[in-house]
């Protein structure tokens, strides 16, 4: 079997009849969940995929929320990790069209302007976490693991 190195490799470790066992998931053909991010600030958005691709996601990036509503497949993320500030829309509303599109997809609120007007915010469109940046990687790899977990 050919390896695919166009994504960092996530190796699994597994205890099998007393061996140890490493395999890429994508390559084992082991499902992937799917995790949309949407944010603008470029370094953010590579920084956030590169996490998530390295825990054994499949990600895919849009640094609008138009790009993301242009989409053909915006609705079959398992997750959503979405930014409050964008250029042409903010993410609540952004949220709010994906939701009267149809969509269940749970999110994953990420913003550098914490306030009592943004948490407000997040509650209201259902977030299932809300994290100011800078966020540990844990704290996201966390939140993105258990939107997936409870939309199963």
């Amino acid at each position: 079997m050919q390896r695919d190195f166009s994504r960092p490799a996530l190796l699994i470790a597994a205890a099998c009849g007393g061996m140890l066992i490493a395999a890429d998931p994508l390559q084992a053909g082991i499902p992937v969940s799917t995790i949309f991010i949407v944010d603008d600030d470029c370094s953010v958005n590579v920084a956030v995929s590169r996490l998530l691709e390295a825990a054994g996601f499949g990600v895919r990036s849009f640094t609008s929320a138009g790009a993301l509503l242009a989409d053909k497949n915006a609705h079959d993320a398992d997750c959503l990790v979405l930014d409050v500030h964008l250029p042409d829309m903010n993410g609540f509303e952004l949220q709010r069209r994906l939701a009267a599109a149809g969509s269940s997809t749970p999110v994953v609120v990420i913003t550098a302007h914490d306030d009592a007007m943004h948490r407000r915010g997040a509650r209201d469109i259902g977030a299932f976490a809300y994290l100011t940046k800078p966020f540990s990687s844990l704290s996201l790899v966390d939140a993105v693991t258990r939107a997936v977990a409870a939309r199963r």
